[in-house]
């Protein structure tokens, strides 16, 4: 899969301001700290318009500001804390995305060129209702959906 996906949409509708802000309060609600590497991480994570992977973060902040394994540890915690959604790809690789409060949502994602549409909310309640008779709390999940865009299938059939 090429490293040049777009999204087609945006996000959120919230500003970049706004969303560092609420990353930054969720920060401190986990009790992590707030470093300069990890705002830098936010502010490139809030200025993209679409999933970054950990390699496009670091090229984007500037090698001189962040390493990448420090990239990598932060976008795992941050993930775990929710405050940035992992997008995961079938060959192992992940995007992120910073999340904006009441704004969770998937992808479908083209095998062929990357292209990355946001789906419409995520409706998991059946399935969280079935691990909950199950015994089990604090759920979570991650799905992503892949395919061939419309271009790509076009381009196929010429």
């Amino acid at each position: 899969m090429s490293q040049g996906h777009r999204h087609e949409e945006g996000c959120c509708g919230q500003g970049s301001d706004d969303r560092i802000e609420a990353a930054v309060l969720r920060m401190k609600e986990k009790a992590m700290r707030v470093t300069s590497p990890r705002l830098a991480m936010l502010k490139v994570l809030a200025a993209a318009k679409h999933p970054l992977s950990a390699e496009q973060v670091h090229e984007a902040a500037g090698d001189d500001k962040l390493d990448l394994v420090t990239i990598y540890r932060s976008l795992g915690a941050m993930d775990d804390a929710g405050i940035v959604q992992r997008h995961p790809l079938e060959r192992g690789r992940s995007l992120y995305a910073l999340v904006s409060p009441g704004h969770h949502h998937h992808h479908v994602i083209c095998r062929r060129c990357g292209r990355i549409d946001r789906l419409p909310g995520c409706d998991t309640s059946r399935l969280e209702a079935a691990a909950r008779t199950k015994g089990y709390a604090e759920l979570t999940h991650i799905m992503e959906i892949y395919g061939i865009c419309p271009a790509c299938t076009q381009s196929s059939h010429a």
